[in-house]
């Protein structure tokens, strides 16, 4: 069989560009005209129905039945169930748990990774018309429903037929196809097309057993993190050719010829994809041994490349060289289809590469046409990034053939009140996060991550650790790992898969890594793999391409290097120094994991730069992924005391800790301005952060009764002077942590007395001040503030909510005192939050308190040192492209998202006790410049800052660049 090749095209729509998502066609019909795109991907995400408990509605509370097993025909899967009563309405991505409060009654051994969630079995249900012209011939298309995620053993019925039994990976995708139920009911007409009938041409219910455990039993729990519930992540509608498709698009390029380290000579662009070929009643393409006879057409080939912006490449940027043939089926799919593998090469001239600072994007698009006529059978498309990688043994990692340093963070798979149904936006916001603080990398630990959160690091330039789930020599466990891979591999910021974490890694589970070895260089061959372990040596350590350790101090490391000179080595997890924010007088963590059961200190620069520094400070090792960036559910270092663990930079609900800022001076303002691995210029910029507040030592149990406190500072600068009420308390040398000890201030026995702590940063012991900053001892709540941390200019976040029927806002609620500083000991005032007007609700809210037991999904909560979060959801629709709208309400009809209308900002208003209601205006948008994608690529290579609040630069508490503001020096 051999398949025609077109000249290269520079055929491009532009739309592409930066919504890959985006539904495209002409103003038609679309429920009935026939389509006027070879393929459609519609989101499949509105008009649930959502249920606990197994046989009928039970409160979350209430424990799971020990027989977790729906049955084969349960009431729920009929298409007459009655979902109205105790039933509640949603939209995916759902985190069928979350919602709940921490409860030690139902919980008392942890639950959820010992979060004391309570874990409940779920129900989803929906019922939905496909737009007519899909089905006017039952032969024509592929439909299908993909599955993104679900947590964790689900099985799903289609119109009361089991199609999908204990499809066990939670994080893995699973599709259904819906063609064998066309023909079923063919006799239903679309409703909005005709009359409408007493039943939906179809209906979909989903049972999802959250507490599968790896193997099976409520017993086993879900691990030892709350990993969420139900729906989490996206589902899809999709149509495509059925009789002629193209799948598995596959794009890497090789034989790179570097200029600079931002642009290549040239590059050669190689693409696999398969060619599926279906038996229909009016095409014989193959006998009954499924050996090809004849095909009534010719196929053709050709390929479309554009730049980052969306224009073309011309003959001058590319030359095609495509060989397309197969001498039969590589692959029977079934007994009336083949498919064929096939392969392209594009040779790009001066292509633009990939890199931190700029991150370019190509958009590579498939065509397959008919040679007789033009026109398009199928198109497929991908984003593509061109850049080199090396691990080596005693330099590192090297990116387009520039040494470097990877200074990443491990993080789970949840935010605070969403759990795993985690918005784009506040993906984004955990991204920009890093970035704040100098971290270039992402460890996607313990799973495989949601798929637009690589887009969103494919954008913004950061590079991946991809980390499978389950680990074992089994199929099932393979097939993950291949499952994994083939999603994943045409993304460019994805530059190591990760086969297993530590005890996951040993023992029985290494004879496993031949296998995952296999499938990786089978379904990519492009990037090294590596296991996250505690030792090296043995069976795993000597199959994968680089070591990980986890833990491991320098010693180890060194050990490692000197037995295994020609291994590439990676500290793939570390550094878990627990902190707390606002706890000035908790326990110091000391040392990596102590689990502690005191409040931990908001200080732990101790521990972090005898942890850190173990793989950062050698040139060998290729770099060190920090657990963890974010506080989560789960894993808290004292259970019942705490629901969440203390690991992050950040707390549960995304504020900062002292601690961010001991990244942000180490790993940002102390490296280099032109080194490829920083995540953006500082411009030789000095900053200083004080890590306590100025409040009475009587304020904490621990040091009542005292007279003194002791005080720390954080500074890229090598000295900090501190100033208590204008006098000098001493000046202290600060180091860079790769150098040494002492990568903080610390000041001990300082006379407590009210009124201002401040800090200097100094060149030289005597030199002028390069920054300063000032807190205050607070004054009694006086107001309440309200303040936008995402979207936000500032944190790289954008300026207003794109109104899609997904996004989400992070909003900051301040107590202040009479000076507008947050009042420090505030940790008993309530919060509590409304939509005034406009298209929002209120999704949830939290303060970050690792202890705290409140709802959440409350509109209200206790404030934590001052602070609340609330999450913001927007409910319209409106900036959809009209095509996508019709769509929707072709499938879903009235599904409780608004589709019509222009963009109104959304107005919150909050109150508190005693003090003032005050409200916010949130900017939203329908312009596509402001979705979360076109957000992110815009914000490549610029400098965000999640230090600098709305409150500091009101009352002047940061200053201007070489200002001494809000205090005198004496």
């Amino acid at each position: 069989m051999m398949v025609k090749s077109l000249p290269f095209a520079g055929t491009f729509l532009a739309a592409f560009l930066l919504l890959p998502i985006l539904v495209l066609g002409a103003e038609v019909n679309v429920q009935c005209d026939p389509p006027t795109t070879s393929r459609d991907r519609v989101s499949f995400n509105y008009g649930w129905k959502f249920r606990t408990g197994l046989t009928d509605w039970a409160p979350p509370y209430e424990p799971a039945p020990t027989n977790v097993d729906p049955g084969l025909t349960p009431p729920e899967s009929k298409i007459d169930f009655d979902a109205a009563q105790n039933w509640k309405a949603v939209q995916l991505p759902h985190d069928g748990l979350i919602a709940n409060a921490p409860s030690r009654e139902a919980c008392p051994n942890g639950c959820s990774g010992r979060s004391f969630l309570p874990r409940h079995v779920l129900w989803y249900r929906k019922t939905f018309d496909l737009p007519c012209g899909w089905t006017d011939s039952d032969s024509s298309y592929k439909i299908w429903l993909e599955f993104e995620g679900s947590f964790r053993n689900t099985t799903v019925w289609i119109n009361e037929k089991p199609v999908v039994i204990g499809h066990e990976a939670g994080y893995t995708p699973f599709t259904i196809e819906l063609d064998p139920f066309l023909a079923k009911n063919k006799n239903h007409k679309n409703a909005a097309a005709a009359a409408p009938t007493d039943a939906p041409q179809f209906t979909v219910a989903v049972f999802v057993d959250p507490d599968n455990g790896d193997e099976g039993g409520p017993g086993r729990g879900s691990g030892w993190w709350y990993e969420g519930g139900g729906l989490y992540r996206h589902v899809w509608l999709h149509r495509a050719p059925k009789q002629h498709r193209i799948d598995d698009l596959f794009v890497y390029t090789n034989d790179i010829q570097l200029e600079t380290s931002e642009k290549a000579l040239w590059a050669t662009l190689h693409g696999n994809m398969t060619l599926v070929l279906e038996d229909n009643d009016d095409d014989n393409v193959m006998d009954q041994d499924n050996q090809v006879l004849k095909l009534q057409e010719d196929y053709c080939v050709d390929i479309s490349i554009a730049n980052n912006e969306g224009v073309p490449l011309d003959k001058y940027e590319a030359e095609a060289s495509v060989q397309l043939h197969s001498d039969g089926p590589t692959k029977k799919t079934s007994s009336s289809s083949s498919s064929y593998s096939y392969q392209y090469q594009v040779k790009l001239i001066f292509p633009q590469l990939w890199t931190t600072a700029r991150p370019y994007l190509y958009h590579v698009q498939v065509f397959l046409r008919d040679c007789g006529t033009g026109a398009e059978l199928d198109s497929v498309s991908t984003y593509h990034g061109i850049r080199t990688i090396a691990y080596t043994a005693n330099q590192g990692f090297y990116l387009n053939n520039q040494a470097f340093k990877i200074r990443g963070f491990c993080d789970h798979n949840t935010f605070g009140v969403v759990g795993m149904a985690v918005p784009d936006r506040i993906n984004l916001f955990r991204a920009q996060a890093s970035r704040s603080i100098g971290g270039n990398a992402r460890r996607t630990s313990h799973n495989p991550p949601d798929p637009t959160l690589l887009d969103l690091y494919d954008r913004l330039g950061m590079v991946v650790l991809n980390e499978n789930r389950l680990f074992a020599n089994k199929t099932k466990y393979v097939e993950n790992m291949k499952a994994l891979v083939k999603r994943d591999r045409n993304h460019p910021s994805v530059i190591l898969w990760s086969f297993c974490n530590e005890l996951g890694c040993q023992g029985q589970h290494e004879v496993a890594g031949p296998a995952f070895q296999e499938v990786v260089d089978t379904y990519d061959g492009t990037r090294p793999t590596l296991a996250n372990m505690m030792k090296y040596g043995g069976i795993l350590s000597d199959t994968v391409d680089v070591q990980g350790f986890s833990h491991r101090p320098r010693e180890t490391l060194d050990d490692c290097h000197a037995n295994l000179p020609e291994k590439p080595i990676m500290q793939s997890e570390c550094c878990s120094c627990n902190t707390m924010r606002g706890e000035d007088a908790g326990c110091e963590t000391t040392y990596d994991n102590p689990h502690y059961a005191c409040d931990q200190g908001a200080f732990n620069a101790r521990c972090l730069e005898q942890t850190v520094n173990a793989s950062d400070g050698v040139a060998y090792a290729a770099g060190t992924f920090v657990w963890t960036l974010f506080d989560y559910y789960g894993e808290p270092p004292s259970a019942g005391k705490t629901v969440s663990s203390t690991y992050g930079q950040f707390d549960l609900m995304g504020f900062e800790k002292p601690a961010a800022f001991w990244f942000r001076s180490q790993w940002l303002l102390n490296v280099t301005d032109g080194r490829p691995d920083k995540t953006f210029e500082t411009m030789g910029k000095y900053e200083v952060k004080l890590v306590e507040s100025w409040e009475s030592p009587d304020s904490w149990d621990r040091t009542k009764g005292n007279t003194t406190r002791t005080i720390h500072a954080y500074s890229n600068a090598p000295f900090i002077e501190l100033f208590v009420n204008n006098a000098s308390q001493g000046i202290l040398p600060v180091a860079t942590m790769v150098r040494g000890e002492g990568s903080y201030a610390e000041f001990e026995d300082v006379e407590w007395k009210a009124g201002s702590l401040a800090a200097v940063a100094r060149m030289e012991e005597d030199g002028d001040a390069v920054a300063s900053t000032e807190v205050m001892t607070c004054g009694p709540p006086v107001a309440l503030k309200l303040s936008i941390d995402c979207p936000s200019p500032h944190t790289g976040t954008g300026s207003a909510l794109f109104l899609d029927g997904q996004d989400a806002a992070l909003i900051r609620a301040s107590i202040v005192d009479a000076t507008g500083q947050v009042v420090h000991m505030a940790n008993s005032q309530n919060v509590s939050f409304a939509i005034v007007s406009g298209p929002g609700e209120i999704q949830g809210s939290g303060s970050g308190n690792p202890k705290s037991y409140e709802a959440n999904n409350a509109p209200w909560h206790i404030a934590y040192h001052g602070l609340v979060r609330a999450v913001v959801r927007v409910t319209s629709g409106a900036g959809l492209s009209e095509y996508e709208k019709a769509m929707l309400q072709a499938i879903d009809g009235p599904s409780g998202l608004t589709l019509d209308g222009t963009a109104e900002d959304i107005v919150l208003e909050a109150s508190s006790p005693g003090l003032e209601t005050v409200r916010l205006t949130i900017p939203t948008s329908t312009s596509p410049k402001d979705s979360v994608l076109q957000v992110a690529q815009a914000g490549a290579g610029k400098a965000v800052d999640f230090f600098r609040s709305e409150e500091e630069e009101e009352y002047g508490i940061i200053e201007d660049d070489g200002g001494e503001v809000g205090f005198e020096i004496a």
